[in-house]
């Protein structure tokens, strides 16, 4: 997880961070240690490398060892708001499946 974050600088420092937060449980097996959430607004295809990097920074974050389970948020509504798809919430459904 620590190669995929940019404010940590050592694996300490990130599990204190997770611990101090309320966020994880020190070890104890019983369960994911760690809840990630990750989100996009949809407003047109993902670009190939988007796509990619999405996938390899996920399958990071849930390898073995990590006690981590990832939850993706699409932001439909911000999309709506923000006009995008010409406002069409269909089309914005669409772009985000």
């Amino acid at each position: 997880i620590l190669s995929v974050g940019e404010e940590c600088i050592s694996a300490a420092e990130l599990k204190n961070l997770i611990l101090s937060k309320g966020r994880g449980r020190d070890g104890d097996g019983d369960g994911p240690d760690i809840r990630l959430y990750d989100g996009f607004e949809p407003s047109g295809r993902m670009h190939i490398a988007q796509g990619v990097y999405k996938s390899i920074n996920v399958n990071k974050c849930t390898a073995e060892g990590t006690n981590a389970t990832f939850c993706f948020w699409v932001a439909d509504w911000f999309a709506l708001m923000n006009d995008k798809m010409g406002g069409d919430l269909d089309k914005i459904i669409v772009v985000g499946q």
